[in-house]
């Protein structure tokens, strides 16, 4: 322990200039971070200070980010409507076939007319009216999958039905 006591005080110069110059070196390191963090807070406050509406930035990035997620909810629900919809409007309907025609002599003109009105899978009715001197008539026979199964189909009718879904192929055709 004497050896220990005896090698400081021998090199006690040499430790405190040591010491003395790792200090200095770190206080100018110190205060070169002090400079930087000072220069970039004043960065920080002059792009985070209050604007002419009267907030700052940090509040205009809140409000933002408020508005982006009200927006991609709202954009969600849209999605979500429009699916149903176009859900819907498979039963809606969109293929529409007319036939006039004249079943008897007597009666001039085509008074009559069968009208198929089809939805996007050929469900739906064909109305058939039949005008003649002693009155007009007017029948409804429903339509799955473009036939119908319960009533048998005057030509008339099953041309209403063939032109409605014609006319739904050929507007596609078009479109491609």
């Amino acid at each position: 322990m004497e050896q220990v006591i005896e090698f400081l005080n021998q090199y006690s110069a040499y430790f405190l200039i040591g010491t003395m110059s790792v200090t200095f070196i770190m206080t100018i390191i110190a205060i070169s971070a002090l400079a930087k963090a000072s220069k970039l807070k004043k960065r920080i406050d002059s792009f985070m200070k209050t604007t002419e509406s009267g907030q700052n930035l940090e509040e205009m990035l809140a409000e933002y980010l408020d508005k982006v997620q009200w927006m991609s909810d709202q954009h969600d629900k849209i999605v979500n409507h429009i699916s149903d919809i176009n859900d819907r409007l498979g039963y809606c309907i969109q293929k529409v076939g007319i036939v006039r025609y004249n079943p008897f002599d007597e009666v001039g003109g085509d008074l009559c007319f069968a009208i198929a009105l089809l939805d996007e899978k050929n469900n739906g009715a064909v109305l058939n009216s039949i005008y003649s001197r002693e009155g007009c008539y007017t029948y409804c026979k429903p339509i799955e999958h473009g036939s119908c199964e319960r009533y048998k189909l005057s030509a008339e009718e099953m041309e209403s039905i063939d032109r409605a879904i014609e006319a739904k192929k050929k507007k596609k055709d078009k479109k491609e």
